[in-house]
């Protein structure tokens, strides 16, 4: 999707300069807006106060595909801040990237993630990083699940905000993960180009029943409605304010929501089950920064400030967020005692796989009401609100996307 100048600047929520006057200022796109964008600018003053160097910070929202796309090149940012890894491969976006140089040196497993197949050239860094399967609940009122086919909630003790598509492209790939690990590394080997042919292997179908399977026994017709008209911060209330629902599906970033709403120590979380005597699945996801050519080597050592290791001992905008919660990265244990364990798997866990909707580009690209993320919210409609048998919807579900995928 194309985006002119006029259309893009209408859409931009918000914009936030920093810095001083008389020089142009570095321009950084991001998708945060809120609490987060607040939190980013708060980071972001320390660079503008060390190096005296102006700082324009925009949220672009879910429009930063199509700004970094887009044929107006006056609004491509020097720097973007990107939560879908498959951008930075994009064939238009990749070109226009200026390749990292300097720095510090990433952890391998994130490095070899941002840099394409058969070169060491780095396009980015990363920001901030997410752990994407655990399972929130009460403190004291669950115990985790034996397996994931042992998994059968009751109707009204499972929480899903389905009106965000990557809530339930989030449960998709830790079901597919933990039953058919090896479709998931065929579509996104570590060391070579995947094969989207893997979308066709009849595992799919069978996690995809699964995934249905759980979502029908969950949910009555009603509560599958309810869920569809609610977000993800909705669904943290529902079991840490209004206790409606026992356990709720959710990343490391649930645990300030539910402290600001349910309160200190309220809260636990298990893994998110495993199948068979098969590895828990280890879903993670992040935000990387990249600089843009038009940003010159200005953008390159914004990317590098932005993202470098804190020394021990360092006290600053990032570490503060880090110790607060729903702020993760390679570099820094956090401090609260929830999330150090789910912190230290991101840089050490073998089974780590990265978010597979946010590498996906083209007609299967994520965002809501599109792609995989509207073939998952049609398939949680069918078995929820509607009649359709899990394996008949499955299936479904499983053509859609091979389609999608063939385009």
């Amino acid at each position: 999707m194309s985006m002119s100048r006029r259309a893009f600047l209408a859409a931009v929520p918000a914009v936030t300069v920093a810095g001083c006057a008389g020089q142009a200022p570095l321009r950084v796109a991001v998708v945060w807006s809120g609490a987060e964008l607040r939190r980013f600018l708060r980071v972001v003053d320390a660079y503008v106060a060390r190096y005296r160097r102006p700082v324009s910070v925009y949220s672009a929202g879910d429009n930063i595909s199509a700004l970094l796309r887009g044929p107006a090149e006056d609004v491509i940012p020097d720097v973007a801040v990107i939560p879908r890894l498959g951008l930075l491969f994009d064939p238009v976006v990749r070109p226009r990237i200026r390749p990292r140089t300097g720095g510090h040196a990433q952890p391998e497993f994130w490095r070899r993630l941002v840099t394409p197949y058969g070169s060491q050239e780095e396009l980015g860094a990363w920001f901030k990083l997410a752990n994407k399967s655990l399972v929130w609940h009460r403190a004291g009122e669950q115990r985790a699940p034996a397996s994931l086919t042992a998994w059968q909630p009751r109707p009204g003790t499972l929480a899903i905000g389905a009106a965000d598509g990557w809530v339930l492209s989030d449960w998709f790939e830790n079901v597919l993960l933990a039953y058919a690990p090896e479709v998931y590394d065929g579509l996104f080997p570590p060391a070579q180009p995947g094969n989207q042919a893997w979308w066709g292997v009849a595992k799919v179908t069978e996690a995809l029943t699964l995934l249905a399977t759980i979502w029908r026994e969950a949910f009555t017709h009603d509560q599958g409605r309810r869920a569809l008209t609610m977000q993800f911060h909705d669904s943290i209330l529902e079991v840490f304010s209004y206790r409606t629902a026992d356990v709720v599906a959710a990343p490391d970033f649930a645990l300030p929501v539910i402290e600001l709403y349910g309160g200190r120590d309220v809260a636990a979380h298990f893994p998110f089950p495993q199948h068979g005597n098969g590895p828990p699945p280890l879903v993670v996801g992040g935000d990387v920064a990249v600089a843009m050519r038009g940003g010159g080597q200005d953008a390159v050592a914004f990317v590098n400030w932005l993202t470098r290791p804190r020394a021990d001992g360092e006290r600053d905008a990032l570490t503060a967020w880090v110790d607060e919660g729903g702020f993760l990265t390679p570099y820094r244990e956090p401090s609260h005692p929830l999330l150090r364990a789910p912190a230290r798997l991101l840089s050490s866990a073998r089974n780590r796989h990265y978010d597979l909707s946010d590498r996906l580009i083209g007609r299967l690209e994520g965002g809501d009401g599109r792609g995989l993320w509207r073939v998952l919210t049609e398939l949680f409609t069918d078995v929820t609100v509607g009649t359709v048998a899990p394996a008949t919807a499955a299936a479904t579900a499983r053509e859609k996307i091979v389609e999608g995928a063939a385009r």
